[in-house]
């Protein structure tokens, strides 16, 4: 109920990536999808972007481009979202 899950909706799956960063992503796939799915690997085109050094918005480049002020609106309106949800207001 609080886990991460609860940011999906207002982020996706690759503004997630690239808020948490393509690597640590790419680590999380690596361990659990082994278990979880047959193709047993992460996603090549997290592979390529992690190897290139686009780790997300620790690095401006990720799955999109983000400029800081990218960076710090989406953080700002996650943080407003998970209160809503979280506290109601």
């Amino acid at each position: 109920r609080y886990s991460f899950g609860l940011r999906l909706p207002q982020l996706g799956p690759m503004e997630n990536a690239d808020m948490v960063g393509t690597d640590l992503t790419y680590n999380i796939h690596d361990y659990i999808l082994r278990d979880l799915e047959d193709s047993h690997e992460p996603s090549p085109l997290l592979k390529q972007l992690r190897d290139a050094g686009k780790i997300g918005f620790k690095t401006g480049e990720g799955f999109q481009k983000w400029t800081p002020e990218q960076v710090a609106q989406s953080n700002a309106e996650l943080n407003e979202y998970l209160i809503r949800m979280l506290y109601g207001k």
